[in-house]
């Protein structure tokens, strides 16, 4: 009965139990117990119960480990991947594929914090206004494939990743001013890092700001270069030379008007005293 409430089925129930679903699967076809798998997996069998109702999310870590205790050859590996993207728009899946790929990354976020650089309650409160008729399941989904996209910086070579955010995008409450300030603090070790740059487009010099709620330039390894753009509801990349060009340049002129990553730390504490007030 409790293999019918949670289907093995990796296209069928939430993405949480597809993955769930698979380790009981195979763990019944090896002839394991749960206190078994724990054991060669190294984990607590309450940790690997919770896995296989669904009640936890799987780490990426034990998804090789499951591979090698089931001889599966990089299943759980490939389908972890799989799931980190799911629920994505296809024009998103396409720039996220890119972003792997990518050897630099230039982002002006005019509505939100960039998703590379959102903490997991700022983007659980995104997630909960986009789709107030999603389970939590779904938002926790959602929430852990947006933070697993951070794992681009963990790759040899990884991008450069510069973002210029508009100052509208600090002041807009998302979560409320504990979420707020919690993200704003987790901005500030990005200002000037290993990685690259974070910028603040004060109000002052708006009028040089970019349409779009984001815009991404991408720079490839074979040296082209695309431009992804997002609005409220829909988002494309774009190809051609000339469009990429401008679009380069008009990033690159917000960039010149911007705050110093420095001045802009400065701004950034500025409005996380705001909040905490």
């Amino acid at each position: 009965m409790r293999f019918q409430e949670h289907p093995s089925n990796p296209t069928e129930g939430s993405p949480r139990q597809r993955m769930a679903a698979q380790i009981r699967e195979h763990r019944s076809r090896a002839g394991l117990s749960v206190t078994e798998l724990a054991d060669i997996v190294g984990y607590s069998k309450s940790s690997m119960s919770r896995f296989e109702t669904g009640d936890s999310r799987v780490p990426e870590e034990l998804c090789p480990k499951l591979d090698a205790a089931f001889g599966t050859n990089g299943l759980f590996t490939a389908l972890f991947e799989m799931l980190r993207n799911v629920r994505f728009p296809d024009q998103f899946l396409d720039y996220m594929n890119l972003e792997r790929k990518a050897e630099a990354l230039r982002e002006w976020a005019g509505f939100r914090i960039p998703g590379l650089l959102q903490t997991p309650a700022y983007a659980r409160t995104v997630f909960r206004e986009a789709d107030r008729g999603a389970t939590e399941d779904e938002i926790e989904d959602r929430v852990d494939a947006r933070i697993g996209r951070r794992t681009i910086f963990d790759q040899s070579p990884n991008p450069h990743f510069a973002a210029i955010l508009d100052e509208s995008v600090l002041r807009r409450w998302v979560g409320g001013p504990a979420v707020m300030v919690a993200q704003l603090a987790a901005l500030l070790p990005m200002m000037d890092h290993e990685h690259g740059t974070l910028q603040v487009l004060p109000f002052n010099r708006g009028e040089q700001s970019l349409s779009e709620a984001t815009q991404i330039v991408i720079e490839l390894q074979d040296s082209t270069s695309l431009v992804y753009v997002e609005g409220s509801a829909s988002g494309q990349i774009l190809e051609d030379p000339d469009v990429v060009l401008a679009r380069r340049r008009a990033y690159d002129r917000v960039s010149a008007y911007a705050l110093s990553p420095r001045e802009s730390a400065i701004l950034i504490r500025a409005v996380i005293k705001e909040y905490e007030e």
